[in-house]
């Protein structure tokens, strides 16, 4: 998988060329679908590259947030407000996409999703669905900004710890903690400080997924988001915590596709999982 940077913000993951350098060129199809990926605080465009082999179908494109603060954005200034990002996040999808788009965020990123999307379609685009992965809808935030600014070394590794890294002990949590507390921090603030104001529904259909585990995102927050739309809604859950989809990305690719205008396949589900 190759990733290429479109701006500072979108990267697009593209597959290695395999057609013959004189394959006669195809007849010109409609813009083929895009999905857009955005990323869970702390984490970069790499951190959703899992999710490509169950999500993308072949001919359609996937691009993913670079947040600044963090890879080879690392010497940049970190977000601080979150509406300022999506409004640049969507004009920039805009500018660079045909065809619909499918915005697929979990936790912080998932907000941001929903406000990118928002956007999308008061720039006229094509949003074929949002799907927001193990978060609060935007009036349910559980940040605080004072709480968060508080919040000690050893705070951060319990955080850590209980949104589900648990089983990496606390000694390796510890030894990734001074490098990643501060960006933490800052997606965290970037949240808390977020003030979304009226309900804004979407047009489009939107899909809510979260864990049966998760300590922050329990299933009344999933249904909540049903307000967020006047289009189509559903919620359903999989089994682990915030970060159910480890290990399950193929149920979780699953779920999104089947909710698309043209779904792949759909993947059975376990009991267990259910809708």
């Amino acid at each position: 998988m190759r990733r290429r940077q479109l701006t500072s913000l979108i990267w697009e993951f593209t597959e290695p060329k395999t057609e013959p350098a004189t394959a006669p060129v195809a007849a010109q199809a409609s813009p083929s679908r895009t999905f857009v990926l955005a990323p869970f605080g702390g984490g970069s465009a790499y951190a959703v590259g899992d999710w490509l082999s169950d999500l993308r179908a072949p001919g359609e494109r996937v691009l993913a947030l670079q947040y600044p603060g963090r890879g080879p954005r690392s010497a940049e200034p970190h977000a601080t407000d979150l509406m300022a990002l999506a409004r640049t996040a969507a004009e920039e999808i805009a500018d660079h996409t045909e065809g619909p788009l499918v915005l697929v965020g979990h936790s912080l990123g998932a907000v941001l999703g929903y406000e990118i999307a928002h956007r999308l379609e008061l720039l006229g685009k094509d949003v074929e669905l949002v799907a927001v992965s193990a978060a609060r809808p935007p009036d349910l935030q559980r940040l605080d900004p004072a709480v968060v600014l508080s919040m000690t070394r050893g705070d951060w590794i319990e955080e850590l710890a209980t949104g589900g890294n648990a089983g990496l002990g606390a000694s390796p949590l510890a030894d990734v903690a001074d490098l990643a507390i501060p960006v933490l921090r800052a997606d965290y603030l970037l949240l808390a400080r977020y003030r979304p104001g009226p309900p804004r529904p979407l047009d489009c259909p939107l899909l809510a997924l979260g864990g049966t585990a998760d300590p922050w995102v329990e299933r009344p927050h999933l249904d909540a988001w049903r307000s967020w739309t006047t289009g189509p809604f559903a919620a359903a859950v999989l089994p682990g915590d915030h970060f159910y989809y480890r290990g399950a990305t193929a149920e979780f690719g699953g779920l999104i596709r089947s909710r698309l205008r043209h779904p792949a396949p759909a993947v059975a589900l376990t009991p267990g999982r259910h809708l």
